[in-house]
């Protein structure tokens, strides 16, 4: 099983991470092989994609690559996409494109939350992007299980989260604090909303607080993965496409996929 992993992050600045994710796909899914793939750093020139992607044109020119990228690995043969980012970019318009399957951490992460706690909530890195998740998950149907959407009381960034691979007692303090903001207003499953933090917390071993659970989003995202797959290889499970995720005809997509060139006629 081969599933490609995009980072809506130049990842290769974040080699704490690109590790961590490789260990813990190996450790979950031992027969898959994961390929990850990132944004070009110099699309961020020094800012934080948390910083950039607060801007929504910036946001669509710079997640709208990633169309190109996954129809592109579906012809190299991957057997799933799976947007690595809470911002699930693009998810409708993927699901409508590809015959393999399509996952998002956020809707991942949301789902076996539901077999897990009655009610979960979300922990963000800043309030930005708390604000932001919210109709997300709304759009999923799932916000009637959510019970808060929370930030970090101290926000960081992504190079923040990555340096605290080698130490995490900060990060982990920091989550802790609002993990328990958000198990007193009602949650019994925390969810990290973000991938770099998932894995920090991960692999310092927090899996509770207080008797909440702590979601493994990239766990989870993968393990969906790849249950999604065998049920595509083995029942012929798939998209459904009569109404919401249309396919576009091939005279279509050959038409649209020239140059359109933003020209006014």
């Amino acid at each position: 099983m081969k599933i490609f992993y995009q980072s809506m992050t130049p990842v290769g600045d974040l080699a704490g991470y690109a590790s961590a994710l490789q260990q813990h796909a190996a450790l979950l899914c031992p027969q898959a092989e994961l390929r990850l793939n990132g944004m070009p750093a110099a699309l961020f020139e020094g800012s934080s994609p948390t910083e950039v992607y607060r801007y929504p044109y910036a946001k669509h020119k710079i997640a709208s690559a990633v169309l190109d990228i996954a129809r592109q690995v579906e012809k190299e043969g991957y057997d799933a996409f799976v947007l690595g980012s809470f911002s699930e970019p693009f998810l409708p318009e993927l699901r409508s494109i590809l015959d393999i399957p399509v996952t998002s951490m956020a809707e991942s992460s949301a789902l076996v939350a539901c077999s897990l706690a009655d009610k979960f909530a979300f922990v963000s890195l800043s309030a930005v992007s708390a604000r932001r998740l919210k109709p997300i998950i709304d759009k999923h149907g799932l916000g009637a299980r959510v019970c808060g959407f929370h930030a970090l009381p101290r926000p960081v960034n992504e190079h923040a989260l990555n340096a605290a691979f080698d130490d995490s007692a900060a990060l982990v303090a920091n989550f802790t604090e609002a993990a328990r903001v958000a198990i007193d207003g009602g949650a019994d499953l925390v969810v990290p909303a973000e991938g770099v933090l998932t894995e920090v917390l991960f692999f310092a071993g927090v899996r509770a607080i207080d008797g909440a659970t702590v979601m493994d989003c990239v766990g989870a995202t993968l393990c969906h993965t790849e249950m999604l797959v065998n049920l595509q290889r083995r029942g012929g499970l798939g998209v459904g496409r009569r109404w919401a995720w249309l396919k576009p005809p091939a005279a279509l997509l050959e038409r649209i996929d020239g140059d359109l060139g933003g020209r006014v006629s």
